[in-house]
């Protein structure tokens, strides 16, 4: 496993290609497993930032991403 820090949704759309591309899968194949557009997809990727938070969540548990919060205590 690797921990990644980000910072920005560009970031979150590197890591989404990068890794979609390593597992072999199309745009339009990945956006269809989440039940989702390749246009949305594509917005992803490309760090759009006022995209579906839910879609990328999905995305990620999709590829197999673990996303975990550092939540200051209080």
């Amino acid at each position: 496993m690797s921990v990644t820090s980000i910072s920005s949704a560009k970031d979150i759309g590197d890591i989404v290609s990068a890794l979609r591309k390593r597992q072999g899968i199309r745009q339009a194949d990945m956006a269809g497993m989440i039940g989702a557009s390749h246009v949305l997809l594509r917005d992803i990727e490309r760090g759009k930032e006022t995209v579906n938070i839910g879609k990328v969540l999905l995305l990620l548990e999709e590829l197999g991403i673990r996303v975990l919060l550092d939540v200051p205590e209080a």
